[in-house]
């Protein structure tokens, strides 16, 4: 799974400079001076920096994490961190152009890199307090 943490967030950390410059590109044509649209355009932009990071971080964590050690639940936040990025991404698409208040792919990413890194958490301070034995 490390790997694939690698991937995605080398991946969308490079997507994120590529729609970095595609708003500096065509940021007038795309919001036409409604600065709501232009805001909601960077803040999902930043939320794809935001979960293209959490990857590269969970890469070194998940590599250095013994594989026996709550496999299950590392695996499950390992995959919805994985995919908070690319649900980020569809957001960025698909979210700002219609102008809406109400943000549901955005905000279904958001908790899913939320969960991920939350169940890491847990697992990590479970392992370091040794409630859990090793198997």
């Amino acid at each position: 799974m490390a790997l694939v943490h690698m991937i995605v967030g080398v991946a969308f950390l490079v997507l994120f400079l590529l729609t970095g410059a595609y708003m500096l590109d065509q940021f007038p044509e795309l919001y036409r001076n409604r600065e709501e649209v232009r805001m909601m355009y960077r803040a999902t932009h930043i939320y794809l920096l935001f979960a293209a990071l959490l990857n590269l971080l969970s890469w070194q964590y998940v590599k250095s994490a013994p594989f026996s050690f709550g496999c299950n639940v590392r695996s499950l936040a390992s995959v919805l961190l994985a995919l908070s990025p690319l649900i980020l991404f569809v957001a960025f698409c698909l979210e700002p152009a219609v102008y809406a208040i109400e943000r549901p792919i955005g905000f279904w990413g958001v908790v899913c890199a939320f969960v991920g890194v939350m169940l890491h958490s847990v697992m990590q301070v479970t392992l370091i307090r040794g409630l859990v034995g090793e198997e």
